[in-house]
């Protein structure tokens, strides 16, 4: 299997994710880019919209970067609209981690890999049906590995009533009107752009400065209510 690369050998995951495994920093860092390096080690972020399995719709499994676990399928992928690749459900609840992260002034749920430890991303309560759960992941922090047999799910998806809250997922616009937005949420989504491209090691490299819309408002638009953060970073 290419522990760098986007597709594996038919075969190798399932050996390459058998037993314990050690993360050796040094070896990692010679094996990995440093942006795989500073999303799955020290918990980057990379860019909303430039992941390169953000749109990804081929049937496979989505390994670990690190140890080649397999966590997520294409059978419960799809798009958010958040610019992450994000899935409704994991292959198998024992393969993750989950722990509460309240960095940069968020309340959010990290997910990571329960073999090696990598960071992966956040797991949000605005997917649909049947979990309703949304794990927002970097492109950064997977592989993936072709298998024809497995699905890739075509079609609206059916999302709880009360989630993706002003319209954080693309397909919750067919169910029901977007609600309107609160009294003050311009200035505040204006805010939350600013402070997305100030946060200190985010993966996409330096600091934007005020006012540069590192990430889309429209990523944005819909994410704050009552001033609360719905959907943040990876």
């Amino acid at each position: 299997m290419e522990m760098n690369g986007v597709t594996a050998s038919p075969g190798a995951g399932a050996a390459a994710e058998e037993g314990p495994y050690t993360v050796d920093k040094a070896a990692l860092r010679k094996r990995l880019t440093p942006l795989q390096y500073q999303v799955t080690q020290e918990k980057g972020t990379e860019r909303a919209f430039t992941g390169r399995f953000n749109k990804h719709r081929e049937p496979g499994l989505y390994r670990c970067l690190v140890c080649g676990q397999a966590i997520f399928s294409s059978a419960t992928k799809y798009d958010s609209g958040s610019g992450w690749p994000s899935f409704y459900d994991v292959i198998d609840a024992k393969r993750v981690k989950l722990k509460s992260d309240l960095s940069h002034g968020m309340e959010r749920t990290e997910v990571s890999c329960a073999r090696c430890s990598a960071h992966l991303g956040h797991v949000f309560k605005d997917g649909p049906k049947p979990t309703g759960k949304r794990y927002c992941v970097n492109s950064e922090s997977l592989q993936f590995e072709r298998d024809d047999s497995i699905d890739v799910p075509d079609g609206p998806l059916e999302f709880f009533r009360g989630s993706c809250a002003g319209g954080s997922c693309s397909a919750r616009a067919a169910l029901r009107p977007t609600p309107p937005r609160p009294a003050g949420a311009g200035a505040a989504i204006s805010r939350v752009v600013d402070k997305y491209n100030r946060l200190e090691g985010s993966a996409s490299g330096p600091a934007a400065p005020p006012g540069t819309k590192g990430l889309p408002e429209k990523a944005i638009t819909g994410q704050i209510q009552g001033g609360q953060v719905l959907n943040g970073r990876a």
